[in-house]
C-alpha cells in the first residue's frame, strides 16, 4: 500500500527566508532581463524528442510539454541520482523516506505517483505488485539523457500514463564515435558515501557494445529524522517527530552489458542488467539494525528494425522480461515477480519531401505479469493486450498536429478505450501556441485486485481508474532560440480513483470526481557565452471527490540555476529550490511548512578528459523533513573525479 507520510521543515533561519513570492519574482525578472539582453546571435543545435509521439521528432515541432535533460544538465544541477535532477523538472514533486536509497516517489502534476509510467530503455519498469516506480536507489552514471513527459499519454504508452512519462535512455557505445573507450567516476561526501562506476564502451562499422558496473555506498542518516520536529494537525492534536540515533546504511551494486548494430536502414539492440540493492529502513526511533529491505532485478531485452524514417515503411520488434525479487528482513514479507513484454510497431511515412511531412503508426502490444508473494497463497497473474494508431502532421515552421488512440484488453477490467489529440502553432518567430486533451486509464494493480496483505480482502468489481485532460500554452522564444519562457495551464479530472476501505478492508473505487489544476512556468536561457540559466515554477491544486487536498502535493514549487564557465577549465554552478506548504496523511492530516534548499558546485578540468569537481549541497544546513518522520541531509559535501580515455 502506497501510502507515506510527507514531510517537511521550517523556513531558513534570518536570511534564508526566501519565500515562494520572491522565488517566483526573482526568475520572471531573470527571465525578462534575459529576453531583452538575447546577445548571442547563434542557434543551439536542434533537440529530438523521442518520448512524445511514437518516432523521434525535433522537439521544435512537438506541442507535448516535456523537458528533456542530458548529462550537461545533471551536472549543472549538482545530481548523483535521478531524483536529484527530477525534483528541478517543472511539474515535479518528490517525497523521500528517508536519505539516499530509500522509497522515493513522484508525484507529477499532481497525480499520484503510480500514475506515471517509467520507461528504461524502452521497457515499462513500474512494479508489478503496484505503487509508484521507486526513484531511491537509480543512479545517473549510466545515464544519456531523461525526458519528462506531462499529460494524459495512455494513447501512446498504455495504462498508468495519466500524469505522464519518465522516458529514460541509457549509454550504449555509439556517443563517443570510438573502436574502444573508457568512462569513469569514482566520488566521495558526508555521511560516508562512496560511489565509483565504469563503463567500457565502442562502436565500428555500425556495431557497438557497451559494458557498465557502478557501486555505491552510504551509512551515516537515519531513515527517521535525527532532528526533533514539532507540528500541528489539522484537528489540533500535536504530532511530534524525530530523535532517532541511528546511521542507517544504503548499498547498491549494477551490472549491465549492451551491443548490437545500427546502420540506420536495419538493426538490432540486446540488453541485460542486474542490480541489487540492500537499504535499512525505520518504523521507530530505537535501534533496527536487523531490519532492511533488500531487492534484486534482472532485465533482459531484445529488440530489432528494419527501415528507416525517409522509406516509406519502418518496422519495429522488441521483447522484454524483468524479474524482481524483494523481502523485507526482520518481517515475514517477501515477494518474487515476474513481467513479459512484447511489441510491435509500424511507422507508415510519407509526404516525406518539403515542408509538411505525415506519417502513422500502428502498435500492437502484449504484457503478461506474474507475482507470487508472502501475502498470498497462490502466484497470481495479470495479461494486457492493447492495439494503438497515431496520425501525425508536421511542417517545419513548427506547426504540427498529431492524433492518437488505444484500445486495451485487461484480464482484471473491462476493455477501455483512450485517445489524445494535440497541436501547435507557430504565431510568428517569437511566440507558439500549443495544447493537448486525451483520456487516460490505470488499471488495477494485482495487490489493488486480491488485496494488500492476509487481513484485506480482495475485490473483483474494481474498475480502472479514469483520467480526461488536457493542457493549453504559448511558448516564448527569443530570434535566436538562446531563450524560451514556455507559459502553461494544465487541468484533469479523475473518476474511479482506488482507495483503500479500512470498514470492509478492501480497495475501491471511490464516487465523485478528483480534480487537479496548475500552472506551469518554465525558462532557460544562455544570457552570455559563459552564462547559463534555467528556471521554473509551479502551481498545483489537487483536490479529491470531497474537495479535500491531496497528500503530498505542494502548492507552490520553483527551481533556479545559474552555470558559469569561469575560464576555459574552470566552471561554477548554484542551485535553489523551493517546495511549498503541503498536506500529509501519516498519522494524521497535518500541513508541513514550506522549506528552500541551496547548493552550490564547483569544477575544474585538470587535463583533457579529466575533471575533478565539488559540491556542496544544503548550504545553510536546513533542518527539514521531506516526508514526515523521515530523515534528510542537512549541509553535505560531495566530491568526485570524472574522466574518459
Amino acid at each position: 500500500m502506497n501510502f507515506y507520510c510527507a514531510k517537511i521543515a521550517h523556513f531558513f533561519k534570518r536570511g534564508t527566508n526566501l519565500m515562494k513570492t520572491n522565488l517566483i519574482t526573482t526568475a520572471l525578472l531573470l527571465s525578462a532581463s534575459a529576453f531583452v539582453q538575447a546577445e548571442t546571435k547563434t542557434e543551439l543545435e536542434p533537440i529530438n524528442v523521442y518520448s512524445a509521439y511514437a518516432t523521434p521528432v525535433n522537439q521544435d515541432q512537438t506541442a507535448s510539454s516535456v523537458t528533456v535533460l542530458t548529462e550537461k544538465d545533471f551536472a549543472q544541477r549538482n545530481a548523483t541520482y535521478v531524483s536529484d535532477v527530477l525534483k528541478t523538472v517543472p511539474g515535479v514533486a518528490m517525497g523521500a523516506n528517508g536519505g539516499r536509497g530509500a522509497l522515493t516517489s513522484l508525484f507529477l502534476r499532481g497525480a499520484e505517483s503510480n500514475h506515471t509510467v517509467v520507461i528504461i530503455d524502452g521497457v515499462k519498469m513500474n512494479p508489478v505488485n503496484g505503487g509508484g516506480f521507486d526513484f531511491g536507489g537509480l543512479s545517473l552514471s549510466n545515464i544519456d539523457r531523461i525526458e519528462v513527459l506531462r499529460g494524459e499519454q495512455s494513447a501512446l504508452w498504455g495504462s498508468d500514463a495519466m500524469g505522464g512519462v519518465i522516458y529514460i535512455t541509457t549509454k550504449k557505445g555509439l556517443e563517443k564515435g570510438k573502436t574502444f573507450n573508457v568512462d569513469y567516476d569514482f566520488g566521495t561526501g558526508s555521511n560516508r558515501t562512496v560511489d565509483g562506476s565504469l563503463t567500457l564502451s565502442g562502436s565500428n562499422n555500425g556495431f557497438y557494445y557497451a559494458l557498465h558496473g557502478d557501486s555505491h555506498h552510504t551509512k551515516g542518516i537515519s531513515a527517521l529524522s535525527n532532528n526533533r520536529f514539532n507540528y500541528t494537525a489539522q484537528d489540533g492534536t500535536a504530532v511530534s517527530t524525530g530523535g532517532s540515533t541511528e546511521r542507517d546504511k544504503f548499498h547498491r551494486d549494477n551490472a549491465s552489458l549492451r551491443f548490437g548494430y545500427d546502420d540506420n536502414q536495419k538493426g538490432f539492440d540486446f540488453l541485460t542488467s542486474h542490480s541489487s540493492q540492500t537499504a535499512n529502513f525505520d518504523n521507530s526511533a530505537t535501534d533496527e539494525k536487523g531490519y532492511y529491505t533488500r531487492t534484486r532485478e534482472t532485465l533482459f531485452k531484445l529488440s530489432g528494425f528494419l527501415g528507416n524514417d525517409d522509406e516509406l515503411l519502418k518496422h519495429k520488434v522488441g521483447v522484454s522480461h524483468i524479474k524482481t525479487d524483494s523481502d523485507i528482513v526482520g518481517y515475514t514479507s517477501a515477494y518474487d515477480a515476474k513481467k513479459l513484454n512484447a511489441n510491435y510497431q509500424l511507422d507508415v511515412n510519407f509526404d516525406q519531401d518539403g515542408a509538411i511531412t505525415q506519417g502513422m503508426s500502428f502498435l500492437a502490444e502484449y504484457q503478461k505479469a506474474k507475482y507470487e508473494g508472502s501475502e498470498y497463497t497462490s502466484t497470481k497473474e495479470n495479461t494486457e493486450k492493447s492495439i494503438a494508431a497515431e496520425y501525425r502532421l508536421l511542417h517545419e515552421d513548427g506547426h504540427n498536429v498529431a492524433v492518437s488512440g488505444r484500445y486495451i484488453k485487461n484480464s482484471f477490467y473491462d476493455n477501455t478505450f483512450t485517445s489524445r489529440i494535440s497541436g501547435g502553432y507557430r504565431l510568428s518567430p517569437n511566440f507558439k501556441a500549443h495544447t493537448s486533451f486525451g483520456t487516460a486509464t490505470k488499471s488495477p494493480t494485482i495487490s489493488e485486485y486480491f488485496g494488500y496483505a492476509p487481513w484485506t480482502n480482495p475485490n473483483f468489481d474494481l474498475k480502472a481508474e479514469k483520467s480526461r485532460g488536457g493542457d493549453i500554452g504559448l511558448l516564448i522564444e527569443t530570434t535566436d532560440r538562446q531563450h524560451s519562457l514556455d507559459i502553461t495551464y494544465f487541468a484533469r479530472n479523475v473518476k474511479d480513483l482506488i482507495s483503500y476501505d479500512g470498514t470492509t478492508s478492501k480497495n475501491k473505487n471511490v464516487s465523485g470526481t478528483s480534480q487537479i489544476r496548475g500552472v506551469e512556468l518554465a525558462y532557460s536561457g544562455k544570457l552570455t557565452t559563459s552564462l547559463t540559466s534555467y528556471a521554473n515554477y509551479t502551481y498545483t491544486q489537487a483536490r479529491d471527490n470531497k474537495k479535500v487536498d491531496l497528500i503530498r502535493r505542494p502548492k507552490h514549487a520553483g527551481n533556479i540555476g545559474l552555470a558559469y564557465q569561469i575560464t576555459e577549465k574552470l566552471g561554477a554552478d548554484a542551485n535553489i529550490s523551493y517546495v511549498g506548504k503541503r498536506i500529509d496523511a501519516f498519522p494524521m492530516r497535518t500541513q508541513m511548512p514550506s522549506y528552500t534548499l541551496a547548493n552550490i558546485g564547483m569544477n575544474y578540468q585538470i587535463v583533457p578528459n579529466l575533471t575533478i569537481y565539488a559540491n556542496l549541497n544544503n548550504v545553510f544546513n536546513k533542518k527539514y523533513e521531506n516526508v514526515l518522520g523521515y530523515g534528510q541531509d542537512g549541509r553535505n559535501v560531495y566530491v568526485g573525479l570524472k574522466g574518459s580515455f
